[in-house]
């Protein structure tokens, strides 16, 4: 009695194969693009979380400068350079006298965090506001009009405006991506990386009144 064997030829496994093949690159390849596009937007919604978060802690705070409900005379600008803006506000309208067991003071300024990277904080020695900054200027408007980075010591009560730039960074660089864009502060200074690398940025600029000044 004999018995026919049917299966597949070595030629038919070979085109199952080579088909097969090209479905999981296709397949890998849809995988990678999707993951690549994801990271991406999560870099970039980090970094836009991190400015808006700075933004909005310095907005509020710069607003009340010198904010002095009980005409105490004690609070205003400390210091005001390029990189650090230091300023007292009667936040607690408790009449504290600035440097004593009330001091509510308010220095803004980048450190390094022990992250690998810069952050800003709000207050000297605590915690940060915004991780992964990378650069944060302060261009302040004097009463007569004049902008300057590093006002004197006699024009810090005639700060009457702050002109904020800040740039943040990604946490992670993305070897599908090389950063050429360009960035200038307010002030024109440039900010641009000296290569083209791999790290993603955002950029902008803010204006706060500093409204109880010259009150």
């Amino acid at each position: 009695m004999s018995m026919t064997k049917k299966g597949f030829t070595l030629v038919e496994l070979l085109i199952v194969l080579a088909i097969s093949g090209i479905i999981m690159t296709g397949i890998y390849s849809a995988f990678k693009s999707q993951q690549d596009s994801y990271l991406a937007q999560e870099q970039v919604a980090e970094m836009q979380q991190n400015i808006r978060a700075g933004l909005y802690a310095m907005v509020s705070d710069i607003r009340m400068v010198g904010f002095d409900p009980l005409s105490t005379g004690n609070y205003g600008v400390v210091s005001a350079t390029k990189d650090k803006f230091v300023f007292t506000a009667d936040m607690n309208n408790d009449g504290g006298v600035p440097g004593g067991v009330d001091p509510e003071t308010f220095t803004y300024e980048l450190y390094n965090s022990g992250t690998g990277g810069t952050s800003l904080r709000r207050i000297a020695g605590q915690s940060a506001v915004a991780e992964n900054i990378e650069q944060l200027e302060f261009y302040y408007k004097l009463e007569d009009g004049t902008r300057t980075l590093a006002p004197a010591t006699a024009q810090l009560q005639n700060i009457r405006s702050v002109e904020i730039s800040i740039l943040a960074i990604a946490r992670h660089p993305d070897r599908n991506y090389a950063n050429t864009q360009t960035y200038a502060s307010l002030s024109t200074v440039d900010w641009t990386p000296t290569a083209s690398d791999q790290f993603r940025r955002r950029f902008q600029t803010m204006t706060v009144k500093c409204r109880n000044m010259g009150l």
